[in-house]
């Protein structure tokens, strides 16, 4: 189980639970609960109609490109998306951004972490380790660690091609990298050193650097300042802000 955990971690499935609970929240919107897996695009299908404008989201992540398959309906539908609590991992890459309008209200939170772009940078030692922890038998570890690179290469891939689709700029998925490094001085000064490290790019950001406009925050500012970061027991989240970004690339 351990294996498949971190397995599914580096590829960007986040979690092994569920499929995500989806119903119909009224006459104009679709509620999300949970990690996105295979076939969810197929559910939102069936519970659509043609006044289905709205998707609402509680989502802590999940497959990627169930993901990507959910942002891509979106898109092609151009349907708004609404957080309810929190938009995280494959949610905030792929499904928020696809949306026409979206909204993060005073108390949801929007949370990226590493794209597949970034996970399929890691070198063969850092695979091979990671599968090592994880109880890969050592006879087994140069097989699985060629099958591991593939597929990550595979979905970073096709996270290029969706972001290329979509009009993204190929930054948005790639900047996580500099605020992960910012963030590490936080984290020695931080009670929880073992928080999961996030990023919320800010509306002005998410527009002016990767194309991605129509988001309304709310009160995100305050909630970052001063310090830049904001913790998140639901998820043992460190999410940091732009403050480690410069301008546009």
């Amino acid at each position: 189980m351990k294996r498949l955990i971190v397995m599914g971690i580096m590829v960007g499935i986040g979690t092994l639970a569920s499929a995500a609970q989806l119903s119909r929240a009224d006459s104009g919107a679709i509620a999300l609960r949970g990690p996105i897996a295979e076939g969810d695009v197929d559910k939102l299908r069936l519970l659509a109609t043609p006044g289905t404008t709205l998707l609402r989201v509680n989502s802590e992540g999940g497959d990627a490109q169930a993901a990507m398959q959910l942002g891509r309906y979106l898109h092609r539908q151009q349907w708004d998306i609404a957080i309810d609590t929190v938009c995280a991992g494959s949610c905030a890459l792929y499904v928020f951004p696809a949306a026409r309008h979206k909204r993060i209200p005073a108390d949801a939170v929007l949370a990226l972490q590493e794209s597949a772009f970034l996970r399929a940078q890691a070198s063969p030692a850092q695979l091979r380790r990671t599968l090592a922890e994880a109880g890969v038998a050592a006879e087994d570890l140069e097989r699985e660690t060629a099958a591991l690179a593939a597929r990550l290469a595979d979905t970073a891939a096709q996270e290029t091609a969706f972001a290329a689709e979509l009009g993204i700029a190929p930054a948005f998925y790639r900047d996580f990298q500099h605020v992960a490094a910012q963030a590490e001085s936080v984290r020695r000064h931080f009670p929880d050193q073992e928080a999961a490290v996030y990023w919320w790019p800010g509306m002005a950001r998410l527009q002016r650097c990767y194309g991605i406009a129509g988001v309304d925050e709310g009160t995100r500012a305050a909630r970052l300042a001063p310090d830049g970061y904001l913790y998140v027991p639901a998820l043992s989240a460190l999410v940091m802000g732009d403050q480690a970004l410069q301008g546009c690339p």
